[in-house]
Parts: C-alpha cells; structure tokens; sequence
C-alpha cells in the first residue's frame, strides 16, 4: 500500500475527465455515481455535474434502521432538486432495493471493529459491486461513488476496490477521485449548512451507530 499512498486521485480524476472530454467532444459522458447520502453528495454533484450526465444510483442496503434510509434518501433527493433547479441539470435518482438483514450477514463476523476496518471494506465491497452490476444491466460504461468525500473512509481502498472491480467488468471504467481534496469536504459542509441538507452521525450499519 505503500506506492498507493502516493498516488493523488484528485490530479488523477482532472487526467480522466479531459481524457474522456478528447473522446466525447462538447458531449457530457454519462457517469452511474453512487450516492450514500445528501450530505455526501453536496460538493461531488457540483463538482461531477459540471463535467458529466450524471444519473444517481441510491444503493445502501447498509443502512440500519429503515427509517434512517428513507430519511437520508429524501434528504438527498431534496438536494437533488436544489442542484436541477440551480444549474439546470436533470439529475435521476434511481432507488435500489432494501435488504439489510441479508446485508448484514456479511458485516456480522467483523461487528466489533472500529470504522475502515474489515467491516467497512466488506460494506464498501458490496456497494461498489452492485454499481458495477447495474450499470452492466442498463447500459453504463463510467461509474465512481461520493464515499471518497469523507475524511474516515480509506481513499486508496475505495479506488482500488473500483479499478479491480473494472477488470471484472469488461466496458465498464471507474472513474477515480478523492472529492475531500481542494476543499471539497469544507465545501461539502458548507452547502449541506446552506440547504439544510441533514448530516448524520454514523456511518450506516447498526455496528457503527454504536460506535458513538
């Protein structure tokens, strides 16, 4: 992990982007980007929606209780809205099906780790593998998440778990990012402010609620 530290997926995901600008012209590539929450999702909309036709991918069965699900999923929605209206976007989210007790059979094992331990990367794993799934099924080429806006979450293992994921599905690129850089998380902060968006105080799962 070592060489991976260095690596700068910012830069990283500047390089990209005007590589797939070459390739497309005045067009806007069409990314699939995972969402987790609103207020994840605050400064990478403004950032990903300049540059690309995003559609919204709501895939978190890690999300403990139900109730907490829903309400991160209005908040965001919420602030979907704000950014279509903003910028004149057409934004989709799209809801993926709910079931955290089969999810949960696979982060039970590692309950009593600290955040960005196995557990998380099993959670992390999972998510991201889905993304890639449905973007095989409805046609999608690029795809990346929001969860590389947070400062608790391990970048490196979050690309690399994309890029490995990549070679499983042929035609299908992960675009890479680190979205705390250059201010992105402060900004982030700021905008969830702003638009009242609602910040949680826990990851997802039942296991880091209790973290708290």
């Amino acid at each position: 992990m070592n060489n991976l530290t260095k690596i700068n997926y910012f830069s990283e995901s500047l390089k990209e982007y005007r590589n797939l600008r070459k390739s497309n012209g005045n067009n806007k590539p069409k990314l699939l980007l995972h969402v987790c929450c609103g207020a994840c999702s605050c400064y990478p909309l403004v950032f990903l929606s300049d540059l690309f036709e995003v559609t919204i991918l709501f895939s978190n069965s890690n999300i403990y209780p139900k109730s907490e699900f829903d309400l991160r999923l209005l908040n965001l929605k919420k602030y979907v809205e704000i950014i279509n209206q903003e910028f004149n976007e057409h934004i989709e989210v799209i809801v993926d099906d709910y079931n955290y007790d089969e999810f949960r059979k696979d982060l039970l094992p590692f309950k009593d780790e600290k955040e960005n331990g196995n557990r998380c990367h099993i959670c992390i794993a999972k998510r991201l593998n889905r993304l890639f799934e449905y973007a095989k099924e409805h046609g999608y080429t690029l795809v990346t998440t929001v969860m590389s806006i947070s400062r608790n979450k391990d970048v490196n293992f979050l690309n690399q778990t994309g890029i490995n994921l990549s070679k499983n599905y042929p035609g299908i690129t992960y675009y890479v990012s680190d979205f705390k850089k250059n201010g992105g998380q402060d900004l982030g902060v700021a905008l969830s402010k702003k638009f009242e968006i609602y910040r949680q105080n826990y990851c997802g799962c039942e296991f880091s609620n209790k973290e708290e």
